[in-house]
């Protein structure tokens, strides 16, 4: 099962993606009107925002890599079964 991550506009559109969206700009008004100081605004938005963003893409890759992992010892397991079974014939057709 393949897992395809969001893009930013597609996380934009989900509840937590608006939540985040919403929280940011927030965070930027006010470091604007209360605080005065358009930096400190910038930097929160921004660094909540693709920090949680690439949060996700992390979770995401390594979901991706547990996923690959797992097929492949699939794999190995139904070819370890194979070989086994091929060589238990093998070995009743000698008696």
């Amino acid at each position: 099962m393949t897992h395809d991550p969001l893009s930013p506009s597609e996380a934009l559109r989900t509840p937590v993606g608006a939540t985040v969206a919403v929280v940011s700009f927030l965070a930027f008004v006010y470091s604007l009107v209360i605080v005065a100081q358009i930096l400190l605004g910038v930097i929160v938005a921004v660094g909540l925002s693709v920090g949680l963003y690439l949060s996700y893409r992390l979770f995401a890759a390594l979901d991706a890599l547990a996923d690959a992992a797992q097929r492949i010892a699939d794999t190995r397991e139904r070819e370890a079964d194979e070989a086994s079974q091929s060589s238990a014939r093998i070995t009743e057709r000698e008696r």
